[in-house]
């Protein structure tokens, strides 16, 4: 049987709120297995429905189970209630993990990944996709209707909208790389070739996975009716908004390998 998501959530929802405060200090020492744990304990305890804690959990990386888990079980004894109880939320996590995730709680983010490095948006954006036909008409002597020859399909861009907060100076570093990657994304290369072909995947193998994309535009916000937070040498805001346009963009021999029945059951990896 599958993962009972919402067994799952009553489980970790009670396990959450008798760990207690002293399981979020501890917590902290497991940030290389779950990331952040403080914030997931937040994430869980400040909700007032399943609903908002499958929410808030979406938003982080959860663990994709097996031995990160039985990690995260063995650390429990740093709390001051029982082992068993944090290790039923460990496993409701990991449960939940994969249940959302699909894979076993891996990456699902929308990110975009090429030989410059990569760019993973840390809060979900906002993503708009388009497609379209284009078809002639043709003219039709006495002919009450007209009719229209097919002459290609296309994708259109893929628009993001991604809000990024910033909370410390090491976050601060994380918003300089995005925008120092937007930047080089459009940059030719020494030689003269043109920038970069991007990878761009988001939400599972289903949604986008493995799309070539080259960035036609980006933009960044910087407001000045936030406050800016020093990071190295500089200071960036806690708080704006960067806008890319990605254009898919395929090689001949890619096109070649297009199946639209095969797509049409799920085979759309690289395609949109």
């Amino acid at each position: 049987m599958g993962f009972d998501l919402g067994s799952g959530l009553r489980t970790i929802t009670g396990a959450a709120s008798s760990i207690g405060s002293g399981a979020v200090q501890a917590m902290g020492t497991l940030n290389n297995i779950t990331g952040t744990a403080s914030r997931i304990s937040d994430a869980i305890n400040n909700v007032s429905s399943s609903v908002d804690a499958v929410s808030n959990l979406r938003s982080f990386n959860l663990p994709a189970g097996g031995d990160p888990i039985s990690q995260f079980a063995s650390g429990a004894a740093l709390f001051t209630n029982t082992v068993s109880t944090v290790g039923n939320l460990a496993g409701a996590i990991g449960g939940l993990a994969s249940a959302l995730g699909g894979n076993g709680g891996g990456e699902w983010r929308a990110r975009l990944t090429g030989r410059i490095g990569n760019l993973v948006f840390p809060f979900t954006p906002t993503i708009g996709i388009s497609g379209g036909a284009s078809y002639d008409e043709q003219p039709i002597t006495h002919s009450n209707y007209a009719f229209y020859a097919w002459q290609n399909s296309k994708a259109e861009s893929i628009s993001i909208n991604a809000p990024f907060y910033v909370t410390d100076s090491v976050e601060g570093q994380a918003w300089i790389s995005a925008v120092t990657f937007l930047r080089a994304s459009v940059k030719m290369f020494p030689d003269g070739n043109p920038p970069i072909i991007l990878k761009f995947n988001a939400y599972g193998d289903h949604v986008f996975k493995d799309i070539p994309v080259i960035v036609r535009n980006y933009s960044v916000d910087l407001p000045n009716g936030v406050d800016y937070i020093a990071s190295g040498a500089s200071h960036v805001p806690i708080k704006s908004t960067m806008n890319v346009t990605l254009q898919p963009i395929y090689s001949r021999e890619k096109v070649k390998n297009f199946n639209l029945y095969s797509f049409v059951n799920g085979g759309s990896a690289g395609f949109v």
